[in-house]
Parts: C-alpha cells; structure tokens; sequence
C-alpha cells in the first residue's frame, strides 16, 4: 500500500483497537500502526505483506 492507504489503514486501526481485548491482537496492532505511521509519513513510500 502507499502513503494514501497507510493513512486511510490508520482510521481503520484505531476503530479496530476498541473492539479488540485479546493482549496479543493490540500489540500486533501496536506494531501495524508503527508500519503505517512510518508510511503514510514518507511521501512514495510503499508498506508490502508478504503471506497470508
């Protein structure tokens, strides 16, 4: 995803966290919202996931 997206991802994450209670679950979303900070920061720059 690009810039737009990551920053667009963003919105999405912070609803996510208020419906989420799981320990493991937040702390993947932490590490998510860190990647997509980072994007949507840098203009050009593109977030890949590679897997399932």
């Amino acid at each position: 995803m690009n810039e737009q997206e990551a920053a667009a991802a963003l919105h999405e994450i912070h609803n996510l966290r208020r419906s989420c209670t799981v320990e493991r679950h937040l702390a993947a979303l932490d590490d998510l919202t860190a990647m997509l900070e980072q994007c949507a920061a840098t203009p050009g720059s593109y977030l890949w996931f590679a897997g399932d």
